[in-house]
């Protein structure tokens, strides 16, 4: 059962029925003093070491996940539930002790507060995203529906019980509804409880909600981005091609901060042929290590689609096509530069750029911009840095990190905990002044 109403299992049936008994018991529990996060962080340190790190990688690798990116995946994100990863996102996001009254000025004080109801509409391209969301929620203080994504498998619901099992004073912060996003109208009643709704998603989703959210709820975005690699040419590139071609086939390229293209500096045909051999080969070597997992029919059809279109282009000398004969990867050379996106497992866009016209090119998509896996001389690391951040990247790592993350790492630019607060005020009556 992965419906959960106020931290206790239910029914999907019997959730809808109690909607208006969720408004109701969500009013009666804003009035309670906000959580503490300590008390929040303690109960998740306790879920953490208590995850059985084999069975869930086992039960991502059974829902067609590679089992080295499965075992990886849970490895990095139990490690970012621990108390003292915890305590150090709270501390980067929030400062110390947020949530304490602070003088400001005579008779002014402030302080951090919880929005009060987050919506979560979660993502189903990373399992078990959306408990973490609702973690960042609660270390808010803010009660927290989740509307579950397609195909999450219930692992965001078995963790999020087992929170509440560990510490049950988290109860009245918890719902969990595992409802189709077809299901306007059930979506459209958890919307009117919401202070604030917090997308995972596509621009499709994120347009959904926003054609349901009323105009005064603020809607927080973690939309889908685009990320790349910029080779300058240097001595050698040898470890960075290899760390891109591990970058590229670990992750299938399913995460943000995957590559979608990589960017040669160059404005000569041949060399960029050249280039795209040498990553080739690097990627049938990684491919051996870290094969794609089972592609989808429509994915493996949109796949054959573009190579076949490449083919045809082929023959007027504006593209190229690397691969092998059982199509494991393909490296896809295009003569003209544009940021795009990639068919996905294995399959990666190749171009020519110039130094100058990077800019332009990359603010024609401001605001999907993330990650840029960088390889050049340390003397042009600076410069080719502060390219990419005026255009719109926040992320700048060396090849075979791109989707690499530290505890407290800002999502996008930002600090989600900052967020999911607002900053409240109070000014005191001083004894012996009227107030106005």
């Amino acid at each position: 059962m992965d419906n959960i109403f106020r931290g206790e299992p239910i029914s999907k049936e019997a959730f809808i029925d109690k909607l208006d008994e969720m408004k109701s018991r969500i009013e009666a529990d804003l009035l309670q003093k906000p959580l503490a996060p300590e008390l929040v962080i303690d109960a998740v340190h306790t879920l953490a070491n208590e995850i059985n790190q084999k069975e869930i990688a086992e039960q991502l690798a059974a829902m067609g996940i590679p089992k080295w990116t499965s075992e990886e995946y849970v490895r990095v994100t139990v490690e970012s539930l621990n108390r003292e990863a915890l305590l150090r996102k709270v501390r980067a996001e929030l400062g110390d002790n947020p949530f304490a009254w602070k003088k400001v000025d005579d008779g002014i004080e402030e302080r951090e507060y919880p929005l009060g109801v987050i919506v979560h509409i979660g993502a189903g391209n990373t399992l078990g995203l959306s408990a973490f969301s609702v973690i960042e929620g609660l270390l808010t203080g803010n009660i927290n529906i989740l509307k579950l994504p397609e195909n999450e498998g219930g692992i965001s619901s078995k963790l999020l019980l087992r929170l509440v099992e560990i510490e049950p004073r988290l109860k009245p912060y918890i719902y969990v509804l595992d409802v189709s996003s077809k299901n306007i109208e059930v979506i459209s009643r958890l919307i009117e409880a919401a202070n604030s709704v917090v997308v995972w998603g596509s621009d499709e989703a994120i347009g959904a909600i926003r054609r349901l959210a009323p105009p005064s709820l603020p809607i927080i975005e973690w939309g889908h981005r685009l990320s790349f690699a910029y080779f300058a040419k240097k001595e050698n590139d040898k470890e960075d091609l290899q760390g891109l071609a591990k970058d590229i086939c670990m992750t299938d390229q399913l995460y943000c901060s995957s590559p979608q293209c990589v960017f040669y500096e160059t404005d000569n045909s041949m060399e960029l042929d050249a280039f795209a051999a040498r990553l080739a080969k690097h990627i049938e070597a990684a491919i051996e290590i870290y094969p794609s997992a089972a592609r989808p029919l429509n994915v493996q059809a949109q796949i054959t689609w573009t190579h076949e279109l490449i083919k045809a282009e082929e023959i007027l000398g504006e593209k190229r096509l690397i691969s092998d004969g059982q199509r494991r990867y393909g490296v896809m050379v295009d003569y003209k530069a544009e940021l795009k996106a990639s068919p996905l497992f294995c399959n990666i866009w190749i171009m020519p750029v110039k130094r100058e016209e990077l800019l332009g090119l990359l603010r024609a998509h401001k605001g999907y911009l993330q990650t840029a896996g960088l390889s050049c001389n340390r003397r042009d690391f600076e410069q080719l840095s502060d390219i990419l951040y005026a255009a719109g990247i926040n992320r700048v790592t060396t090849c075979g990190n791109m989707s690499v993350n530290y505890p407290g790492e800002p999502h996008d630019g930002t600090y989600a905990l900052g967020r999911y607060v607002r900053r409240v005020n109070k000014r005191h009556i001083q004894i012996g002044k009227t107030p106005d």
